[in-house]
């Protein structure tokens, strides 16, 4: 028997073990029972009309949702616990999901893609009105007595809220501010960039610079930044939800459910050596082509703006960048972490898939010319950046020390000689 000064606090263990409640345990055969009842009731009881076109919806659907279903069921658990991992489960079992019909797509016509979309909503399969922003860039137009800032406040539409709302959420899921400002500006040198293939993407300046960049873009950082702030230097203690006194003090435990179970803080470290330069590249263009496939598959399978479509894929890539990018930073930074993580794959192949499609049923939008000043911008930017980093890595003669972490970075010739 342990010494009474050996033994662990019991307060401490009420602290922080909270796997051991019922809320946390597995549930295989609970889960197996519901889902034959449900389908046993959907399938033989439920009175359907005869109806071909009902029932295939129906049999698309509840396939759909057993998928769903039977995945976060029986796939690991991810990096994060809160709410419950099994959320965390549903979202690789949906972007699984999202993949297959994006396969499945890819294998039709540009057509029959649009056909089936407007089989499941049918309101689509019409094409989309081409949206010129920048025919008018006066901010203040004499010419409208009524309301001379009408080409202002017809900017201000509900998608400021969720633009603002976006970064806010990018600044948590990048956890990085350089991260998040570099992404900002190139997409909107991008937008720039491909405006003679998607007319949409042409706006004013102050529309590029002031309300995107400054305000919508640069205020969500802020305020994610800000967050990420109180996020690190909260303290992360939980207790079980039964162990706390009073309804009150349950009911604030409930509340917490939805906050992180703990957090770090991350360190991309872009210059410590040029694998980790060129990895943070590389998430950087697969987040910019995931935001360009945003634009191009709307226009190319005519899905306007505020349809269920673009929201719920906006959403459902939030969600996976937020897990992915915290596997990719942990194969980054943990030196005994050898593969990727379960939802990074198949991000990158999501990404991959979109591509594809934006090939083959726009290939007549994609392969306008580029514009010579364009090609000469980028020609410069890419050079820039090969020869930066050849400099960097090379020529600073650098050399190797290791972080608290354990990673090799690079130092500097005169921050070795200040270390002598």
């Amino acid at each position: 028997m342990l010494p009474e000064s050996d033994k662990p606090d019991q307060e401490e263990q009420i602290k922080t073990d909270e796997t051991n409640s019922w809320f946390w345990r597995p549930h295989t055969i609970t889960a197996l029972s519901i889902f034959l009842i449900s389908l046993a009731y959907f399938a033989l009881f439920e009175t359907v009309p005869d109806d071909q076109v009902l029932n295939t919806k129906r049999g698309l659907f509840f396939a759909a949702v057993s998928f769903l279903y039977i995945a976060m069921t029986h796939t690991k658990n991810g990096p994060f616990a809160r709410p419950h991992p099994i959320i965390w489960r549903l979202v690789l079992a949906m972007s699984f999901l999202y993949e297959l019909f994006l396969i499945f797509l890819l294998f039709q016509t540009a057509d029959d893609a649009r056909k089936l979309l407007s089989y499941v909503w049918p309101e689509l399969g019409v094409p989309l009105e081409e949206i010129d922003y920048s025919s008018n860039c006066k901010i203040y137009d004499p010419d409208n007595k009524e309301d001379p800032f009408h080409n202002f406040w017809d900017k201000m539409d509900w998608f400021v809220i969720f633009h603002l709302g976006g970064w806010w959420a990018k600044a948590l899921v990048f956890r990085d501010y350089w991260m998040c400002f570099v992404l900002s500006v190139t997409f909107e040198i991008l937008e720039y960039s491909l405006e003679h293939q998607l007319p949409n993407f042409g706006e004013c300046w102050w529309d590029h610079w002031v309300l995107d960049a400054i305000i919508c873009n640069g205020l969500g950082i802020w305020v994610g930044i800000k967050t990420l702030e109180f996020l690190e230097s909260k303290k992360y203690e939980w207790r079980d939800l039964w162990s706390i006194p009073g309804s009150r003090g349950k009911f604030v435990r409930v509340l917490s459910q939805f906050t992180p179970q703990s957090w770090t803080k991350f360190d991309w470290g872009y210059t410590e050596d040029v694998k980790r330069w060129f990895a943070v590249i590389g998430i950087c263009a697969i987040i910019m082509i995931l935001e360009l496939n945003s634009f191009y598959l709307k226009a190319i399978l005519w899905i306007p703006p505020p349809h269920l479509f673009n929201l719920g894929r906006c959403t459902l890539i939030l969600f996976m960048g937020a897990v992915s990018l915290r596997e990719t930073y942990e194969y980054m930074s943990n030196p005994f972490c050898k593969r990727i993580g379960q939802q990074s794959w198949i991000v990158v192949s999501i990404v991959v898939t979109e591509c594809m499609i934006v090939y083959k049923f726009g290939y007549e939008i994609i392969s306008k010319p580029f514009p010579p000043h364009v090609l000469l911008f980028w020609a410069a930017f890419i050079i820039i950046i090969l020869s930066w980093s050849f400099w960097n890595f090379t020529y600073k003669l650098p050399r190797r020390r290791r972080t608290s972490s354990g990673r090799e970075v690079s130092e500097s010739t005169d921050d070795a000689k200040k270390l002598e």
